[in-house]
């Protein structure tokens, strides 16, 4: 009664207890000054006794956040402002007050003197052309910028000293040596133009920023020279096994006839899906091609395991020239400012030789892409190559709507799955992998019709564990060979699979969204024989009263009672069945 009559009578006040002291926040004064947006209408406090405040009538529910904070949802009506001043000073209240809407606004923008003009980057005209497209960088740079991400540029070679790039030599499959320097031919600042619209330094006060600014760029040069598909394949799984998360191509064939269905370039697809970054796969992107011609029989870019990627203009619209098709995947901006070679490049930009603007083409939106996938991999490292692949789609931009020949599907001949959105993309994987969850059976030895293995529940920041992996092996065969197996449940048992005698090893990992998470330490025990049963008065086997030498100690560890329990509720359960 006393929290209603506050709430009436403090109906009218917009302010609110900031923390145990009296001072006090307008909410008026705060949104005026644009870093509040309002109110959720739930509260945020720390309190001695949560249930207490759960059984007050104003109250839906209270949720646990991490640490001591609780945050508490109001019933329909109740004033969260009022609730808020009425629990302020109460005893076992060390602070309540309101959750709070926020405009966040990123810091991760680079402080590099031309990022203004990137209008692909972020569109807002910051001294820069207003344009109708861009890719959202700024809010995905507040998750990822592309540290410890190695994108592979493929291409004409890339100048390894340029001042606004970090560049891992690969090799030169023109001139046969470990220089994959840009020769002297037309196409030589190419490569170099791609990497730093992938991966060009940010935040170092020069020049510009690539998408990915925290990358490094791996080189490789194929191009300028007579090279084979031996020369492809071998590219690309050198690539892979750099550690390369991403295979940067901006090249292709000329004209739209048709790349045979070679089976080297599914090998080496394959090789990047299966061997790429410990099995989890390296991403391959390809430019769709400059011949405005549709490009479906194109055997190469029609592998399921390439994106590929078209050309918009800065209006937001298809580019006059850029390939459509079946292959099609994702569009993104082209004719941008980036790197150039020092001396000898195709211009000057600010009176720097080293920067040109206008790299436009299929070539110019495809290390867009490629830098928007390395944001993702540092986002999540567990992210699968087709992880990424069928996120780069949910979550692309439509785009021209009168003219794109949308289908069901969402899928676009001419813009593939829409505009490449780098913030939302990185969003939808951003994700911390759960921790190893702590096996709680810890026992040397365990009765032959009673091999039960139990675990807490793991630690999960993100909340979306589904479910556990276990695996084990018997003394004496290779871990690699473990048995595996998964469960919606916090234990399992082996009944049937171990013999009296065995010494059987396991550990147990939480498996979320993208994947297991961290594995356990492994966890040991030897099978027995079951002791002879005890009867009692009335004729009925008993389990003995001690436990068998040689019993564990440790924290969590279960009670003899407690593995009783759960050993008769798994019979029971498989009688059930």
């Amino acid at each position: 009664m006393l929290t209603l009559l506050c709430s009436l009578a403090w109906a009218d006040d917009d302010t609110f207890f900031a923390g145990p002291g009296p001072e006090r926040l307008s909410m008026a004064t705060l949104e005026a000054g644009g870093a509040v947006r309002g109110r959720t209408g739930a509260l945020l406090a720390r309190v001695d006794d949560p249930a207490a405040i759960a059984a007050l009538p104003e109250v839906l529910e209270v949720r646990h956040l991490r640490g001591r904070v609780l945050r508490i949802v109001l019933r329909k009506g109740v004033d969260d402002l009022a609730f808020a001043r009425s629990m302020h000073g109460r005893r076992g209240v060390h602070w309540v007050h309101p959750d709070l809407r926020l405009a966040l606004v990123p810091q991760a923008v680079p402080d590099d003197p031309w990022y203004a003009q990137e209008w692909h980057l972020d569109n807002t005209g910051q001294g820069g052309r207003i344009a109708d497209v861009d890719i959202n960088a700024p809010e995905a740079w507040a998750l990822a910028t592309g540290a410890g991400v190695t994108i592979a540029v493929i291409d004409t070679g890339v100048q390894l000293d340029h001042p606004d790039l970090v560049v891992i030599p690969g090799h030169d499959y023109v001139d046969r040596d470990d220089d994959p320097s840009p020769g002297s031919d037309d196409g030589a600042p190419h490569g170099t133009g791609v990497a730093g619209i992938a991966a060009a330094i940010g935040n170092n006060a020069y020049g510009v920023a690539g998408v990915a600014w925290a990358s490094d760029v791996y080189a490789i040069r194929l191009i300028g020279g007579d090279t084979s598909t031996a020369d492809l394949y071998d590219a690309f799984t050198e690539a892979v096994d750099a550690g390369a998360g991403v295979l940067s191509n901006s090249w292709g064939f000329y004209g739209c006839d048709g790349v045979p269905a070679a089976q080297v370039f599914g090998e080496m697809f394959d090789y990047a899906e299966d061997e790429g970054r410990g099995g989890l796969g390296s991403v391959v992107v390809f430019a769709a091609g400059n011949d405005n011609c549709d490009n479906s029989n194109d055997a190469m870019l029609s592998n399921s395991k390439v994106v590929v990627v078209g050309a918009l203009e800065w209006w937001d619209q298809r580019a006059s020239y850029s390939n459509y098709g079946a292959p099609l995947d994702i569009a993104a901006p082209t004719a941008l400012l980036t790197t150039d070679l020092t001396s000898g490049g195709y211009g000057s930009y600010g009176g720097d030789d080293g920067f040109w603007e206008g790299f436009s083409g299929t070539s110019g939106s495809t290390p867009v892409v490629s830098g928007v996938v390395a944001l993702m991999l540092e986002a999540n490292p567990r992210l699968k190559a087709k992880h990424v692949r069928t996120v780069l789609a949910d979550t692309a931009a439509k785009v021209d709507l009168q003219n794109a020949a949308w289908d069901d599907d969402g899928w676009s001949p001419y813009y593939g799955y829409g505009r490449i959105d780098a913030a939302a993309a990185v969003a939808a994987v951003a994700a911390t992998a759960p921790a190893a969850p702590v096996p709680i059976l810890l026992r040397d030895t365990v009765y032959v019709d009673r091999v039960i293995l139990a675990w807490e529940p793991a630690v999960d920041p993100d909340g979306d564990v589904q479910r556990s992996a276990v695996r084990w092996w018997l003394d004496g065969v290779d871990a690699a060979l473990a048995t595996e197996f998964h469960t919606g449940e916090h234990h399992a048992d082996l009944d049937g699979d171990v013999a009296v005698g065995d010494v059987v090893h396991w550990q147990v990992a939480a498996e979320d969204t993208w994947g297991v998470g961290a594995w356990s330490d492994v966890q040991s025990l030897t099978v027995i024989e079951k002791p002879a049963a005890v009867v009692d008065a009335g004729d009925e086997a008993q389990e003995p009263a001690a436990e068998p030498a040689a019993c564990a100690t440790g924290p969590g560890a279960f009670s003899v009672l407690g593995v009783i329990a759960v050993a008769t509720a798994l019979v029971r359960r498989r009688a059930g069945k």
